[in-house]
């Protein structure tokens, strides 16, 4: 219990310092890799991989990774990571996890319209060109925010595809 506030201490930390350094990029001219963040439950209702491939169907790369809370009967999973996938120091463990991070999306859209430390700490983390999300979030996480309900991800999906053709990207 006491590891568990400490590592929020520091990931709070660390978001509060990467802050400023938030820089807003126009995503790039062909969104080919996409990367997903959400939670377990929302992934289980909405499917999110599934969508996106209806809405980008000529993207070649889709990788999903959701937040679940620990449990020790939960089998690891390169899908799911959860608190105990950070250290003490709110650095991430896992090979899997940190490839995610690292790797070079062309854009990442975030499934999540609650506050959730672990997941925003990736988002800031992240090594995606463009970040999208849902305004109700963390105003410093996104290079673009869409006002809308999770339980309208027709919607939200639609404000996406529609907004990065306005920023020119090709994203068909």
């Amino acid at each position: 219990m006491i590891f568990s506030k400490i590592k929020e201490h520091f990931l709070r930390k660390a978001l509060s310092q990467s802050a400023d350094t938030n820089k807003s990029i126009v995503p790039s001219q062909t969104i080919i890799r996409i990367g997903i963040l959400t939670l377990e439950e929302l992934n289980a209702t909405f499917d999110f991989k599934e969508r996106i491939k209806k809405v980008f169907p000529k993207t070649r790369s889709i990788n999903l990774y959701g937040y679940r809370t620990f449990k020790k009967s939960d089998e690891k999973s390169f899908y799911f990571f959860s608190e105990n996938d950070f250290d003490w120091k709110g650095r991430i463990k896992d090979s899997s996890l940190q490839s995610f991070v690292d790797a070079p999306f062309d854009l990442l859209i975030c499934y999540f319209d609650t506050n959730n430390i672990y997941l925003e700490s990736l988002v800031k983390q992240s090594q995606a060109s463009f970040k999208i999300g849902f305004s109700k979030v963390n105003q410093s996480l996104f290079d673009l925010e869409i006002s809308e309900s999770i339980e309208k991800v027709d919607n939200f999906n639609a404000e996406v595809k529609k907004y990065l053709q306005i920023l020119g990207s090709k994203a068909s």
